[in-house]
Order: structure tokens, then sequence, then C-alpha cells
């Protein structure tokens, strides 16, 4: 048990501060690399109207065969953004509801979580997918109890390594 809660805590020290809905804040060129992740590939987007370049890790769902799972933060975001969807090349990807959501991830338990809108037209176009997946996205999420809340995801890409041998699960269920 005290691993299981050590192992949650560790990535809470790694993440920055800041609101999703603040458009203040230093623009990032390249990401930074907090210690003791293995991140697969990087993701940029602008969120809210900043520019933003973070890493990211692609794992294979633990859940649903057939979906990955791709999870970003950096410097400046105090939120984890995740998004789960089964890639398909060259078309749409339609994006698991239930489980994806731009949050911060305390004690391994979803929190000031942010849904996807059901209002807009969000997108995950992948690209090209063989060891490593290539897409493009915009995406809209509101914040679970106050709807004036949003984390707006525009000219969005990602590349990332997925990765096979560790299948993404929930730490509370380890």
């Amino acid at each position: 048990m005290k691993k299981m809660i050590v192992g949650c805590l560790l990535p809470l020290l790694i993440i920055g501060c800041s609101k999703p809905t603040e458009t203040s804040g230093p623009e990032s060129s390249s990401p930074v690399i907090p210690p003791g992740w293995l991140w697969s590939g990087t993701m940029s987007f602008d969120l809210n109207g900043t520019r933003r370049t973070i890493w990211v890790l692609a794992q294979s769902s633990g859940y649903v065969p057939g979906e990955v799972v791709i999870r970003g933060s950096g410097e400046g975001m105090e939120n984890t953004l995740m998004l789960t969807f089964k890639p398909h090349i060259g078309t749409q990807a339609t994006i698991n509801r239930e489980m994806t959501g731009y949050w911060d991830l305390g004690l391994c338990i979803p929190f000031n979580k942010y849904l996807l809108s059901s209002d807009t037209t969000n997108s995950i176009r992948i690209l090209s997918y063989d060891s490593t997946m290539v897409a493009e996205f915009n995406l809209v999420f509101r914040h679970e109890s106050d709807s004036n809340r949003t984390a707006i995801f525009l000219n969005g890409t990602f590349s990332a390594e997925v990765d096979t041998l560790y299948p993404f699960k929930y730490c509370v269920e380890g």
C-alpha cells in the first residue's frame, strides 16, 4: 500500500502550476523534462490562446483493447491532459468520453475534472501510426461543475511512441 501511495504522489510533485482558463504565463517553445518520467513523445497546442509544448506518455489501454491513452504535462500546467481513443490512420478518432478529461490527478483519483464538451467539434486525426503515432487535434473541455471554466486546445499536434508492454491502468487498482 505504501508503494502505491508513493507511486501516486511522485507525479504530483513533478507537475507545475497554472490555471487552464488563464491566458497569461510564459510561452514554452520546447518541453521541460520532469525527472523520473519516461516520456515517449511531445505535444504542441494553443491552450486558451497560449502556445505550449509538453512531454507526453502514450500507452495501450489496460481496459479496452485497441485503445490508446495519451497523458501529458509540462511546465506551468497544474493539470494533466489525458486522451483516450482508438487510432485509425487517416480518419478522425472517436474519443472515449468516460475516460477522457483534462484534470489534475490527485492521489490517483481524478479531481478538478475538465470533460470533453459535447457542444463542439472535438477531433483527433491520426496521420500515421507505425512505431510512432503522429496526430493533430482540436479539443474543448469544460469543468465538470462549472461550465464557464473551459480549456480550449487548438492547432494541436503530437508524436509519440506507444508503449504496448505496460498498458495504462489507474494506480488505485494497483
